[in-house]
């Protein structure tokens, strides 16, 4: 069951984890002249609480909030951001309908773009680095952060309906589906199970962080994985065992990762 509260809390702690990755690696944004865009951001709430400090504040995402919202998705935006002691500066805010891998805006225009908790989701997470080395201003830079992927304990994100460990891993799509239909999920979060996880691996992110993106005219600034799961009985559940016939160890471990980058300033 969504929890306005804890999401907003959160969404809140994500920025000042990103603030802190820029800090880290010195890079500074002249935040009040600043366009960005929060590319797949979902519900709108990361890309609100950065309005308040740039000239503009874009969230970009393939679900059209506008049409679940019958057109007044920025005005309730506006209501939640009151609920919890925060005022999103609506002049500031625009939310855009549009693919993360074939974005609708212009050549080198951002001065600063972010991603949080989509790259696991988002189809072709290559594609959509590329669109955003595209859409950047040459020397502006790029925040990206998400967590679980597709080969964590949790990696299918419905461990609500399926709790077992790696079971995403070990049983085929439909398998997966009947135990979380036989669980009580909806026919929406099936479709959602069935299309919103990309089952990127590993080894593919890196190799994009680390290879690709220099390819693309981006700098890499920081790179960082961690690894765990959610609870540590599942190192002792015999779904672990199994999956290790198949994947290996650091891949299983490894949730998420942060990326910081940098568009390479155009030669003159």
């Amino acid at each position: 069951m969504y929890d306005e509260a804890a999401d907003f809390a959160e969404q809140r702690t994500q920025v000042q984890r990103m603030d802190d990755a820029l800090a880290e690696v010195g890079v500074s944004v002249d935040w009040p002249s600043a366009v960005i865009c929060d590319v797949g951001g979902g519900g709108g709430l990361h890309a609100g609480l950065l309005a308040s400090r740039v000239l503009r504040a874009h969230c970009a995402d393939v679900i059209d909030q506008h049409a679940r919202y019958n057109g007044e998705f920025v005005k309730l935006q506006a209501e939640k951001f009151q609920r919890h002691g925060a005022v999103l500066p609506i002049d500031r805010y625009e939310f855009n309908v549009t693919d993360a891998t074939r974005m609708m805006f212009r050549d080198d225009w951002f001065d600063f773009m972010c991603s949080v908790n989509a790259f696991e989701h988002i189809p072709d997470p290559t594609q959509a680095l590329a669109e955003i080395a595209r859409v950047l201003r040459p020397g502006a830079p790029v925040y990206l952060s998400f967590d679980p992927i597709w080969t964590a304990d949790t990696g299918s994100h419905f461990e609500r309906y399926v709790p077992e460990p790696w079971a995403h891993l070990l049983l085929d799509e439909s398998q997966f589906i009947l135990r979380m239909r036989e669980a009580g999920a909806a026919d929406w979060e099936v479709e959602d199970f069935r299309w919103s996880m990309n089952h990127v691996r590993l080894p593919v992110y890196e190799r994009l962080f680390r290879v690709r993106a220099g390819e693309m005219g981006l700098d890499l600034l920081l790179f960082r994985s961690w690894s765990g799961t959610v609870h540590a009985s599942h190192l002792e559940h015999p779904n672990f065992a199994r999956a290790l016939e198949t994947y290996a160890r650091e891949e299983l471990l490894t949730r998420g990762m942060t990326a910081v980058l940098r568009k390479r300033p155009a030669r003159r």
